[in-house]
Formats: structure tokens, sequence, C-alpha cells
């Protein structure tokens, strides 16, 4: 028990170097060229430990050299001991550079001014030297971006992808209904999208749209999609809903945004449709520690952000006025 005991505290990690580099070179004058030792010197690490041990790790002739009976029985607990040792020296280091440096996050406006700023103020609870910046875009440059390395990450709507980025699904966002309080399906607690099909609809870009439209088809073909408005910018939609243009289906996640317009949301239905989120990356492009640990973030905790499936969608208006309150026409 003292000698395996001695043996154990004894045993250098330049020995087990050297056993493990002389069985995978098959020889020690190959092993001591990479080892960057003299044959002698190498031979005296393997005769030490050996002694230590008390059996030969190495059946030697003039012509080669193989490992023992023993020496096979070894190799494999000696291999392990360096990798984890590896592992766990990197894991350290890693561990280390996660705690500083600059992560660039392409996202769409709706996320970058919603989900982005809380995620942000989360993590660098835990990682304070860690600066994360916004590279608001609209959805196709924002994939571009990290396409082009000048954003680490891309929060962009689910999308067919261009095949230099990886896309990895992050969270799904219930469309809404959205209108103005003195709007006749302001009313309703849910609204059915027949009936929203019916208004002058202020939707997004032509990408958003067919998106929308798709997965409308999906349920029914009687579910047309023919805007009355198509602009480029969330709040763009919001405005002209909040002075009359029609009326607007967006993700949940519009609805902190909707008090300084006085609108209000209702839950769609018949079918309910989500707008799927991704987060892009380089394909084969190492991220930095701190990008990586950003985007471990938001796979843990995004979906714990996003308004939860089903949730009733609260009617917001302007400071003051009760909801549903009239409000004058336009003129």
């Amino acid at each position: 028990m003292n000698g395996s005991a001695d043996a154990t505290s004894n045993i250098t990690l330049r020995q087990l170097r050297a056993f493990i580099m002389v069985a995978d070179a098959g020889g020690f004058a190959a092993a001591s060229h990479r080892l960057h030792l003299t044959p002698s010197a190498l031979s005296l690490l393997i005769k030490e430990m050996e002694k230590l041990l008390k059996v030969r790790l190495f059946d030697r002739t003039t012509r080669n050299t193989v490992l023992s009976q023993s020496g096979i029985e070894f190799y494999p607990l000696a291999k392990k001991v360096l990798d984890d040792l590896g592992r766990a020296v990197e894991s350290t280091r890693d561990l280390e550079q996660k705690k500083r440096g600059t992560v660039r996050v392409a996202c769409t406006p709706l996320y970058a001014s919603t989900l982005l700023p809380e995620l942000i103020l989360r993590y660098r609870e835990q990682y304070p030297a860690i600066d994360v910046h916004i590279l608001d875009s609209l959805n196709q440059p924002a994939v571009a971006r990290v396409a082009s390395g000048e954003a680490d990450i891309g929060i962009v709507p689910q999308r067919p992808s261009p095949p230099e980025v990886v896309q990895e699904s992050l969270l799904k966002d219930r469309m809404t209904f959205i209108c103005r309080p003195d709007h006749p399906l302001a009313a309703r607690k849910r609204v059915k999208w027949e009936e929203v099909l019916r208004e002058p609809v202020v939707s997004l870009t032509q990408d958003f749209t067919t998106r929308l439209q798709a997965d409308l088809f999906k349920h029914s073909s009687a579910l047309v999609l023919s805007p009355a408005h198509s602009v480029s910018f969330i709040t763009t939609a919001l405005g002209m809903v909040q002075w009359g243009h029609g009326v607007t289906a967006q993700p949940e996640s519009v609805i902190p945004l909707l008090a300084p317009f006085g609108l209000v949301a209702r839950p769609l239905h018949n079918p309910v449709v989500f707008r799927h989120l991704s987060l892009f990356y380089k394909r084969g492009y190492e991220l930095s520690p701190a990008a990586k640990s950003f985007r471990e973030f938001l796979h843990q905790h995004a979906a714990g952000f996003a308004p939860p499936e089903g949730v009733k969608a609260a009617g917001l208006v302007r400071s003051g006025e009760p909801a549903g309150a009239s409000r004058p026409a336009l003129g």
C-alpha cells in the first residue's frame, strides 16, 4: 500500500508525457525528437518511472520498442490522466477568458428594443467586464453582418440561411392583433384572423408578409393577406395604426412598445401563429470565449423572457387614458 502511494505521489507529468510519447511514436529515437530531449534523457525518465511502478513498461530489442503487458494496461490510464488534466486546464483558461471581452450582436429592431436589453442586463450581472454591443438591423442585413464577421451573433426571425452561417432555434413568439382602443375589435377578448384580414392591414417588409401568409395558408387557403401598407420598421407600423391607417399583427414581444402609441393588443386565434426567432453565427468560425458564453446564456434564458404561450395580450394605452376609451376621430 505504501509503495503504491509513493509511486502515485512521485510520478511526474513529465514522465507520463514521456511514456505516452514513446508508446505513440513506437520508439525512443522518434519520441526524443518530438520531446526535444536526448535519447538518454528520455530513457532515464522511463527507467525512473518503471522503478517507481516496479514494473517494466516497454519490451526493448535492438530493432524496436513495444509496450509490455503492464505497459498495455497502464497506457489508457496514463492517457486519461493527461487528457483530464488538459481539459481541466483548458476549462479554467476558458472560464477566465469569459470574464472579459466584447460581443457584437446583430439584431432586428423589435428584439433589439425589447428582449435584448433585459437579457444583456442579466448577462452582465454575471460577466460585468464583457461589453455587449447591439448592431440593430433589418432581417437580411443582420444575417449578412454575421456572415461577413462584422457581428459575432445574429438574432433574427427564422429564415432560409446562407451556407456560411449556422442557424439555431432560440424561441417562439405568438402573433397578436394591434389596433386603436376605439376600434370595434378592441372590445373582443380574442380576435380571429379572418376578422383581421377584412381590415386594412399595415404589414412589414415583403419577407415578413410572405412568411406570415405561408403560416396562414397552412390553416386555410381562404386566409389571404393583402396589406394596405407595407413598411420597414415596426415603429412605423405602430405609428400608422395610431393615426387610423389600419391595424397590424405583430409578435407579442411588441406589447411593451404599445403604450407611447396608445394602442391595444388582443390574442389572435384560428389559427394561433408563432414567429420563430433564431440565433445565427458564422460557420467554421471559432467564437471568442465571450461570444460563446453569451450564446450559451441566450439559449438558457431567452425563452424565459419571451411572452409565454397563450398569455392574454394586455391592452396598453396612453398614460391617463382608460382602456377602451374613445379617441377623437381623425379628420
